[in-house]
């Protein structure tokens, strides 16, 4: 028996059928020379087939660590949903949405980043002032005008900080509405049965 002996279609096909009419694991697992867990694999992948009608052939593989997966399953438990799969199915198919780029988000980011591109040059000004008399051996002195624009300045990097977590927070509260629409058919379904 080959570990690496994989099954054609045409064999798991046959394999659920014999399994179907009663025939031992063991006795297929013998005659296609592969493992009983790949038996049960097989009549398994052919149910499932069947279930979806052919519809989802497909298979995505994804590697988590413990943590990863323990905060997704946190994620779907709370939201009442059994089977993590079908959340995912739920998700993927809301992709569009999900992942959709946030215009008004890139249009606000675009503005802010010109603002912060101004107080950064103001900041050089004001270092350049500063280091020159230094280097003529002045002491460095600012006006009363100079140190309200720093005062200013910090103000504004202060304000511009916190319209970055703002738009941060309504990003994730928009994103928390798409999962919780993508996800609400399976939510309903948790909380008032199969329909």
């Amino acid at each position: 028996m080959s570990p690496a002996r994989r099954l054609t279609e045409d064999e798991r096909l046959r394999i659920a059928k014999e399994r179907s009419e009663g025939v031992p694991a063991a006795d297929l697992a013998q005659r296609f020379g592969v493992s009983l867990k790949a038996i049960y694999n097989a009549v398994h992948h052919v149910k499932g087939r069947r279930a979806s009608n052919g519809s989802r052939p497909q298979v995505v593989g994804l590697r988590l660590s413990a943590a990863e997966l323990r905060r997704f399953d946190a994620a779907v438990s709370a939201r009442g949903i059994g089977h993590r799969s079908d959340a995912l199915r739920c998700m993927i198919l809301a992709a569009s949405d999900l992942l959709a780029p946030d215009a008004h988000m890139t249009e606000e980011l675009r503005g802010l980043g010109a603002a912060m591109n101004r107080v950064g040059n103001n900041v050089n000004q004001i270092a350049r002032r500063l280091n020159e008399g230094r280097v003529r051996g002045e002491q460095a002195v600012l006006t009363g005008s100079e140190k309200t624009e720093i005062r200013a300045l910090a103000g504004l990097v202060f304000t511009i900080a916190d319209q970055f977590q703002e738009m941060s927070r309504n990003r994730r509260a928009a994103l928390k509405l798409e999962v919780d629409k993508a996800l609400a058919p399976l939510i309903r379904e948790a909380r008032d049965g199969p329909r």
